[in-house]
């Protein structure tokens, strides 16, 4: 059991950061009302966030997130083996499984900003493809939160302070959903739960596992 903590324990400083964050999302959430809330954020843009998040969101994008994984675990191989890359997919394919349990399953007629307040009442990219149903959670935003958490369990252990950046690096993912219109806070809340549990659960079994084999 120490081991798997243990090995958690390597990117505490992201997942302490990341908390933060969630119980932030988590009080907004208590005090305000989405659509209003959503908005108000809506209300924010222009041309420099636009680009910016519109190619930032793609880091929790369902086809850019397991190259990036897949580099990650190729590159620590000669260190690690093929630990990091058994885990970092693993993570992935939990990651995938579970969001779309929620979104088609448990939260499947949660409707997106565009279907539940309507195109002409929000501000879009033009160019944007919109998303309109299956919004809980953000897939994209519980794919952020994994894969910066992996970056900093395997490269950044002793680093608090740069641990603490990629804990905003993953926010700023989860926030591109929101200021894209493509989902709720909730959605982002949710999916960085979501995301640093499945990071968890497979970095505890890989610390077990690597117990075992000593």
């Amino acid at each position: 059991m120490k081991k798997g903590w243990n090995e958690i324990s390597k990117a505490g400083a992201f997942i302490i950061t990341s908390l933060v964050l969630i119980v932030i999302g988590g009080i907004i959430l208590a005090t305000n009302e989405k659509v209003a809330f959503h908005k108000e954020i809506n209300s924010y843009h222009n041309e420099f966030f636009d680009s910016f998040f519109l190619y930032w969101t793609y880091v929790g994008d369902g086809i850019v997130i397991p190259v990036l994984m897949g580099l990650i675990g190729v590159f620590s191989i000669k260190k690690y083996g093929l630990s990091v890359l058994i885990a970092g997919l693993s993570t992935l394919i939990l990651v995938g499984g579970l969001s779309q349990i929620f979104k088609r399953l448990l939260y499947g007629d949660a409707l997106r900003p565009y279907k539940l307040i309507g195109h002409d009442q929000l501000y879009y990219i033009p160019g944007l493809k919109v998303h309109s149903v299956h919004s809980f959670p953000s897939g994209h935003t519980t794919a952020g939160f994994a894969f910066f958490a992996i970056i900093a369990c395997v490269y950044f252990s002793k680093n608090r302070l740069t641990q603490i950046i990629l804990a905003v690096l993953a926010a700023l993912v989860g926030y591109s959903r929101m200021y894209l219109s493509q989902h709720f806070l909730e959605d982002v809340v949710a999916g960085a739960c979501l995301g640093i549990f499945c990071f968890a659960v497979v970095f505890f079994i890989k610390g077990m596992a690597s117990k075992k084999a000593v």
